[in-house]
């Protein structure tokens, strides 16, 4: 992947020289006895793979600083504020800094920067109540989304995350019936993508009348297809609560994702139980309001239950690169084009095209391959507005 644009390194050298500026930067970050339902070690556990990337490391670091290596832990991404990272390890929480070596790489590197989720070689020195990130260890899942335009790059919202719930508000007038459809389509391809498990979750459920919440129930069912679970809620009323906490079993890692105003932290105070996490005003009549999540942030649910990230809401999810997350998310209609007459074909008007006739013949949703065609223009004029140097 090729350098982040002019935009995106700015803020980073802004970032830096605040850091140069007050290197007593847990000072104005929030008190960590002051946070809540946060994750512990054990509440996330490591694979095999990350352990043993984990020795290894540390094996090699051994051979060239053995008091280094001594100092190394095992630990977890559980929270990030402004950009600085809270790790969870088997001894302790603290707050911790990126090792220099994460300045000096470029290229396919650079998205390894710790992200919520991680799990990273963290080094504490003696005496220290900061630690130092010096590795990220290998992801299980990464979930991702493009941001920029044509010289942007690759953004890590969270790592690691078996379930992601996208979350749709119900009963607001700007959310047209194809805004919804759109929403939740793009949001499968990347978790898909991402190889985490979707679980489609309507919030404000109070707010819709029978007849249109059976509609809205009935329309994502037809679009995720397969055994995608859908859930409706309602924080207000307490429905759903425990259908959502089912999906999040101990020792597992959940994410919720939507726009601001979807109701996020409010489904989350629901979980919790308590209010845990700021909620905003939002317009009733459209559902815009501020975002209210400005960390990134893991919390523990009760037990039996796991860990769910939540992050500040997204106006846009961007497909840039996703090609894999949409042949994931519609594979019957990547099957039946294979036996399409034109390599070329666009499903929609050529002769000898498989992939209508699937449709005339009930096996292929048209639901699905309108939402298909539209993802997979949208991707192709992506990858065309692309700077030629910019490598996905």
């Amino acid at each position: 992947m090729g350098k982040g644009g002019n935009k995106g390194k700015g803020k980073a050298k802004r970032r830096r020289a605040a850091a140069a500026e007050s290197p007593d930067i847990a000072a104005v970050l929030p008190r960590i006895e002051a946070l809540h339902d946060l994750p512990s070690f054990e509440d996330l556990p490591f694979d095999e793979r990350q352990t043993e990337a984990f020795d290894s490391f540390c094996r090699e670091l051994s051979r060239t600083d053995a008091a280094a290596a001594a100092e190394m832990h095992l630990g977890r991404v559980i929270r990030l504020d402004r950009g600085f990272p809270l790790i969870a390890t088997e001894r302790d929480t603290f707050r911790a800094e990126h090792s220099v070596n994460f300045a000096k790489v470029r290229g396919e590197a650079e998205r390894l920067l710790p992200a919520v989720g991680d799990a990273v070689a963290v080094r504490v020195a003696p005496g220290h109540d900061m630690g130092v990130i010096e590795h990220v260890l290998p992801r299980r899942t990464t979930f991702e989304r493009w941001r920029g335009k044509n010289r942007g790059e690759r953004q890590v919202l969270a790592a690691n995350v078996d379930v992601i719930f996208v979350v749709q508000p119900l009963g607001a007038a700007r959310d047209s019936a194809q805004l919804i459809r759109d929403r939740i389509a793009r949001a499968l391809v990347l978790i898909y993508d991402c190889g985490a498990t979707p679980v489609i979750v309507f919030t404000k459920a109070d707010r819709c009348a029978p007849d249109e919440l059976e509609e809205a129930i009935a329309e994502a069912h037809r679009l995720a297809g397969g055994d995608i679970r859908v859930i409706v809620t309602s924080s207000m009323e307490g429905v759903g609560l425990d259908e959502v906490r089912a999906c999040v079993p101990a020792g597992t890692c959940a994410m919720i994702l939507g726009e601001s105003g979807a109701g996020k932290s409010t489904l989350l105070n629901a979980l919790l139980g308590h209010e845990a996490l700021a909620t905003g005003e939002v317009r009733e009549r459209d559902d815009m309001g501020r975002h209210t999540t400005v960390a990134r942030v893991m919390v523990a649910l009760p037990d039996p239950c796991g860990v769910i990230a939540d992050a500040p809401g997204l106006r846009s999810l961007p497909l840039v690169g996703h090609e894999r997350g949409l042949a994931r998310a519609f594979p019957e209609i990547v099957r039946a084009s294979r036996a399409c007459r034109f390599n070329d074909c666009t499903h929609t008007h050529e002769p000898g095209c498989a992939v209508r006739e699937a449709v005339e013949e009930g096996a292929i949703d048209e639901l699905r391959l309108a939402a298909f065609l539209a993802l997979a223009s949208e991707m192709r004029v992506s990858a065309q507005s692309l700077d030629p140097d910019i490598k996905l």
